[in-house]
């Protein structure tokens, strides 16, 4: 945050007070932070922003506000949102502006920030008569009921801190993996503010200023523009009845970047479908929510999208929630078609989105067990392990095919222990699954006792889902009876 010039007749008493009144965006999670200038290159392979500044694929704009008890953003504001969209985006059909839900402040006591805005996202109205719009979602929140302990019951707070990290204070978009969502807190800086601070975000979302000249990390380096890094609030001004707040425009250079956006060529891989921002590739699609992807390999239906958000939206929230997961769905229609899927893995590996390029092996090792492929399976946990050998996903599932595989061939109890054991120490024995994969080894080694010792562990870490503890119980009988236990049947698994 750059320091407020000061001017001298003003008494020293009145410096902080003065720097209190600087008022500055950034993101919430590296490494999508705003104040990171590596941002630029990481959002380079989409331009989101042409999706509302262009008129096709999407000739009107969807905006859905919402907002937590106390926090809700007057007339005026929302009036300055839409005067600022309709002057840059070209949106034939017209832009809505919904107020949507109220969230209680006890409803959002202890909830992520993303997880609330995952909540409580609705996007626009299904019509089949309409065109599908552009979605952009506001959400106004309090960092401090994210920060809270929820509450029980009986309405009294739960001991324990939240384990998730804290809220972000300042306004922000974050631009992976779901950049709709202009995060604004009202009760950051001066009330005089607020409506710059919301139109500097909206600039965000229309991509300024990500160039490579007169801007660092999303920010314009002039002082007089909007997208500056400081929103300025001139108390001296305020005092003399003036208005305090000058950057109410953007530069020149700023609407240059504008007005050049507004002659590129549509994006042909990306398009909104509701609130889903779909991104298409050659073998692939990505849809993304906040922190929320889902990879479908396969044709993508609407029904697809819809799928995605019910199942998010239904998702219980946990206590630490703070990292992007990636759901994969292999389609039905290509089970059969190895050569096919493998291409879309050895693809996806190369996939600008971090979180897709990381799991694509893991996932085309559990499809390839699903089709009976186990060495392939064995041969990309060894090549994960290799480059990354605190994986502990691989050294687990490396030793479940060894001490479980159907082929004979490739068991092995001494080195599926071995496997297992370093997957339980990279995750300090509080991974369930893991433990009861050191469980199977055990039995496949013949020591069933401590196979039974393992499993009953397994049993009480607590962290495992109910069809999962059952199939635990069902594997310690085996145990008890002195008998390891044989995989049937692989499921790609989420």
């Amino acid at each position: 945050m750059r320091p407020l010039q000061i001017a001298r007749l003003f008494p020293a008493a009145v410096l902080p007070l003065l720097c209190a009144c600087l008022s500055s965006c950034a993101t919430a999670k590296a490494p999508r932070s705003q104040s990171n200038p590596e941002t630029v290159e990481l959002t380079r392979f989409w331009k989101p922003q042409l999706l509302y500044i262009l008129p096709s694929p999407h000739s009107r704009l969807y905006i859905e506000v919402d907002a937590v008890e106390g926090c809700i953003p007057s007339d005026a504001t929302l009036n300055k949102l839409r005067d600022f969209l309709a002057t840059y985006c070209n949106k034939p059909d017209g832009i809505d502006i919904i107020r949507g839900d109220v969230i209680p402040a006890g409803t959002a006591r202890g909830i992520p920030l993303q997880a609330l805005a995952r909540k409580y996202i609705n996007g626009p109205p299904e019509n089949n008569s309409a065109s599908p719009p552009a979605y952009l979602y506001v959400l106004y929140y309090d960092p401090a009921l994210c920060n809270k302990p929820a509450l029980t019951r009986t309405e009294q707070s739960v001991v324990t801190t939240p384990r998730h990290k804290p809220a972000m204070r300042k306004p922000h978009v974050d631009f992976l993996p779901y950049p709709p969502v202009m995060y604004i807190n009202p009760r950051y800086g001066p009330k005089k503010v607020q409506n710059e601070l919301l139109i500097h975000e909206a600039g965000h979302e229309l991509g300024l200023a990500g160039r490579a000249t007169n801007a660092f990390a999303y920010h314009c380096l002039d002082i007089n523009c909007l997208m500056n890094w400081t929103i300025r609030f001139y108390i001296e001004r305020s005092l003399l009845g003036m208005d305090p707040v000058k950057q109410h425009h953007l530069c020149p250079i700023c609407v240059a970047q504008l007005t050049e956006s507004a002659r590129q060529s549509p994006p042909t891989n990306l398009r909104f479908v509701g609130p889903v921002l779909v991104r298409s590739e050659t073998d692939y699609y990505v849809l993304s929510l906040p922190d929320r992807v889902k990879v479908i390999v396969g044709s993508l239906t609407e029904q697809d999208c819809r799928d995605f958000v019910a199942a998010v939206r239904a998702e219980k929230i946990p206590s630490n929630d703070d990292d992007t997961r990636v759901e994969w769905l292999v389609k039905d229609e290509i089970l059969d078609k190895f050569a096919r899927v493998s291409d879309s893995f050895d693809q996806a590996k190369a996939d600008p989105l971090e979180p897709v390029r990381t799991t694509a092996p893991k996932i085309f090792a559990q499809f390839c067990i699903s089709q009976g492929q186990f060495t392939n399976a064995v041969n990309i946990c060894r090549e994960a392990i290799q480059s990354n050998p605190k994986d502990d996903w691989s050294y687990n599932l490396l030793a479940w095919i060894e001490a479980t595989c159907p082929d004979s061939s490739l068991r092995d109890g001494k080195d599926a222990i071995s496997l297992a054991t370093k997957a339980c120490e990279l995750t300090h024995c509080k991974e369930s699954s893991w433990i009861d994969t050191l469980a199977a080894a055990y039995a496949e080694s013949g020591d069933f006792q401590r196979a039974i010792q393992f499993q009953e562990q397994a049993l009480r870490t607590g962290n495992s889902t109910e069809p999962e503890q059952k199939a635990m119980q069902e594997r310690l009988a085996l145990y008890k009876q002195s008998q390891p236990y044989r995989e049937k049947k692989y499921n790609v698994a989420d």
